[in-house]
């Protein structure tokens, strides 16, 4: 193609087009067969066709323009474009930049809203063509060519949106918590300005997903979501960083009382009721601070002191905030070791039983033995239960310790009476965490079965709360138990909140009365009256008692006269190695 023939067809931009004469007498001198062609070759283009004079009326309206906006092209025939399909909001900047389309600046690029005949909106991005008169060089007709990029939009905000928002509360996520966070960590350092950051640990979440399911734990998520920001500044924020766990950035604080108010009111708030599909559910908040720059001048170090105070808040009683300091972070790094040690205690055999024995009070002998664990550290000698069973109970760890409690438990008394010892029956104390596991039952037979133990020397101690928080279930549970020929002992009995409508129900064979009763028994007439009351009540119900924490042999008599069952404490025994409680039934020691 010679440079003549190029000249009548395209400029060098390549959006510039040439023709002689005007478009529609060009329409007009075309056979129907090339117009039916030319109509057909457009319909058939995947894009938005739209052909306006420079007045921006439209001469040309393709298939995928009829089916994007549903107006047929009879319908937009010889109308103003801005004025049938856009926004109003659209069509000041759509006039300028099509009037640089005329003046000849091209190419250009134009993304706006389309408008449809049922009133919604599409996104469409438009290239363009300028067709110039032959004759005169001026433009006189604008080809635009249209995507719609609408649903692809759509993708892109919802991927923008899911990379720095929580799909489930729509709070900040992780990620954009960071993010602001270490803005606010920059811009802090460069005006010398104080901040917080609150770490919020729900305390009764875990309960909620175990009794009512994950969705009704989720729902309280939404909730508390939505009652958070309400208890901040808007140029705060508040953040879900996964499970139940929240955290609030306080930027520009002038004193640390202004980060304890605001835990204060979050504490209040949380502390209402939820409503979770006809359930009413109370929780609470236990809330941890650190303030920059006292307690850390990066995030890695701000965050893990809050963690650690949060964990402080637990520990005090739940639902109170706790300010970082330095005493806590020894205590947390004690903590993280005594985990990691008690992770590696099983298997390295660090675990031994203890038994303290029971006395029957009315022959004064021995009937049976509370099988008690110790942990052997070699580095840091008898570890406390105090210390490292909760610790166990947070971490999980106590689902195979409990179990190894048990089996050792049935395997030593077993060993006793292939020794010639006489059987007494062994109590083993039950975790929450072992008494909701699906796989108790089972786990309680297979050890039943590989000892050999009889089912009625082995006795399981419950808390009263344990049982309490979920009544129903605990009632089929202890019911599977008793048909196995176990029995059942409420550990603890008057600390918690026994209705006497369950208690009755309750397949059990014993209450233990709670040592804090005991203690003042001959010379406090509250406790007096709280053990006698326990005492008739339980063998009105058939039930026999044991009394904990005895330690004087006043204690002992008056026991004896209000016909309590059975009795341990440090006036026969302490907790004794496997071996010496041995050494203690030879003594035949009667009371």
């Amino acid at each position: 193609m010679d440079k003549e023939q190029k000249d009548s067809t395209t400029d060098e931009t390549g959006v510039v087009r040439k023709f002689t004469g005007n478009l529609e007498a060009v329409l007009t001198d075309c056979s129907n067969a090339d117009i039916h062609l030319l109509d057909a070759i457009l319909d058939i283009v995947g894009a938005l066709i739209i052909v306006s004079d420079v007045d921006g009326s439209i001469v040309r309206f393709n298939r995928m323009c009829e089916t994007t906006t549903n107006y047929s092209f009879d319908e937009l025939q010889g109308k103003c474009i801005w004025e049938s399909l856009l926004r109003k909001e659209d069509v000041e900047q759509f006039k300028v930049d099509f009037a640089k389309i005329v003046d000849g600046q091209y190419p250009l690029s134009i993304e706006n809203f389309l408008l449809t005949k049922n009133g919604q909106q599409r996104l469409i991005t438009w290239s363009n063509t300028a067709l110039l008169n032959e004759q005169s060089g001026q433009v006189e007709y604008v080809v635009l060519t249209g995507l719609d990029i609408t649903e692809r939009k759509i993708a892109e905000q919802r991927l923008q949106y899911l990379a720095h928002f929580d799909s489930l509360t729509d709070l900040p996520n992780r990620t954009l918590f960071y993010d602001r966070l270490s803005h606010t960590l920059g811009h802090s350092r460069r005006y010398n300005q104080m901040f917080a950051l609150l770490f919020i640990d729900l305390d009764g979440f875990k309960h909620v997903n175990d009794t009512l399911g994950h969705d009704m734990g989720d729902l309280l998520l939404k909730q508390t979501a939505k009652k958070l920001p309400n208890c901040v500044r808007d140029t705060d924020t508040v953040a879900h960083v996964g499970g139940d766990e929240f955290v609030v950035i306080l930027p520009f604080i002038k004193k640390v009382q202004d980060a304890a108010l605001v835990a204060e009111k979050i504490i209040e708030t949380l502390s209402e009721p939820f409503l979770l599909d006809g359930h009413e559910c109370f929780v609470g908040a236990s809330i941890g601070i650190s303030v920059y720059p006292s307690d850390g001048d990066d995030i890695d170090t701000l965050l893990k002191n809050s963690d650690i105070a949060m964990y402080q808040a637990k520990e005090r009683g739940r639902s109170n905030y706790q300010f970082f300091n330095t005493e806590m972070n020894s205590r947390a790094l004690r903590r993280l070791k005594l985990e990691n040690n008690l992770r590696k205690a099983l298997e390295r055999n660090e675990f031994v039983l203890y038994y303290q024995p029971k006395i029957n009070l009315s022959t004064g002998k021995v009937c049976a033995a509370e099988a008690l664990i110790r942990w052997l550290n070699p580095k840091h000698g008898i570890i406390s239960p105090v210390e490292f069973i909760p610790l166990a109970e947070e971490t999980g760890l106590i689902i195979p310790i409990g179990e190894w409690v048990l089996r050792t438990a049935c395997k030593e008394s077993i060993e006793w009476q292939r020794a010639g010892y006489p059987p007494i029956v062994i109590a083993v104390n039950l975790s929450v965490k072992q008494f909701r596991s699906e796989n108790l039952i089972k786990t309680i037979e297979d050890i039943l079965d590989e000892t050999q133990l009889r089912p009625e020397l082995l006795e399981l101690e419950l808390t009263e709360s344990i049982v309490m928080e979920d009544a129903e279930k605990a009632i089929k549970v202890l019911r599977n138990v008793r048909d196995k020929g176990i029995h059942v002992a409420i550990d603890d009995f008057g600390m918690g909140y026994s209705s006497l409508s369950y208690l009755k129900r309750f397949p059990i064979c014993r209450l233990k009365i709670d040592r804090s009763f005991v203690r003042d028994i001959t010379t406090d007439p509250d406790d007096e009256a709280i053990s006698t009351a326990i005492i008739a009540m339980s063998h009105s119900l058939k039930l026999d008692v044991t009394a904990e924490g005895v330690e004087t042999y006043e204690q002992l008599e008056f026991l004896r006269a209000l016909k309590c069952d059975e009795a341990q404490g440090y006036l026969f025994s302490q907790p004794l190695p496997a071996k010496e409680f041995l050494e203690f039934l030879d003594s035949s020691v009667t009371f």
